[in-house]
């Protein structure tokens, strides 16, 4: 009898830590799994807040995108979708809606480059995935029509390139975005500060030469406009 209830206590003793083991290696394999859903952007989340109003990405741009771009990306538009970041200063944007405006200003359709972000004031940035190992970030500078590679990762584009206050005051115009907001408030869903007349022709970075307007057309006017020049 003594002997049966030893046994019946180590097999429920050895059940239990069994039990344990496989509870212990199931959370930590959840774990696991569960960060490749998580964007690890801190530096740049804890300068950049996104805005309320944002717009969800569907199922079928992720699926469209995953192989174009990387993972970094689609986990940020998977927890914060397409939307604005302080007040506009940068926005996370629909590469459906910018990819006529970007395969215009190269005079050229690519498909290993996507659009994904513009400033406040329309600057347009594209992801290059050169080749297997190799990308890299341009931006369009839309105001004296330069394309220039600013950084060669993705990654890196958020996480120094938009965290460094020297490149937020010149290429975003931190300073003057600011004034703007204060002087004419927010911003719609890809909605810009636009310089009227556009910097190469006249236009003054001062808050005097802005006004509103839709990020797709006003860069699509300016590219008529230097066509007609």
């Amino acid at each position: 009898m003594k002997k049966t209830i030893i046994t019946l206590i180590l097999s429920i003793s050895f059940s239990f830590s069994f039990c344990q083991i496989n509870n212990i290696t199931s959370n930590k394999l959840n774990k696991e799994n569960s960060k490749t859903d998580k964007i690890t952007l801190e530096n740049f989340l804890k300068i950049y807040k996104a805005e309320k109003d944002i717009t969800p990405v569907t199922d079928e741009i992720l699926e469209e995108y995953r192989n174009k771009v990387p993972e970094v990306l689609i986990n940020l538009w998977k927890s914060n979708g397409f939307g604005k970041y302080n007040k506009g200063l940068i926005e996370i944007v629909n590469p459906k809606d910018f990819e006529p405006v970007l395969w215009t200003w190269l005079g050229k359709k690519a498909e290993n480059y996507v659009p994904f972000a513009i400033t406040g004031f329309g600057e347009l940035f594209y992801y290059r995935k050169l080749t297997e190992t190799d990308e890299d970030v341009c931006m369009i500078d839309i105001q004296y029509q330069n394309i220039e590679t600013v950084i060669w990762s993705l990654e890196k584009f958020f996480e120094k390139f938009l965290t460094d206050k020297k490149n937020r005051k010149v290429f975003l115009r931190e300073k003057l975005f600011n004034q703007a907001i204060s002087k004419y408030g927010g911003l719609a869903y890809q909605e810009i500060f636009t310089f009227t007349p556009i910097l190469a022709f006249g236009g003054l970075e001062n808050i005097e030469y802005l006004k509103k307007g839709n990020a797709e057309i006003y860069n699509l006017i300016i590219i008529e406009m230097v066509k007609q020049r």
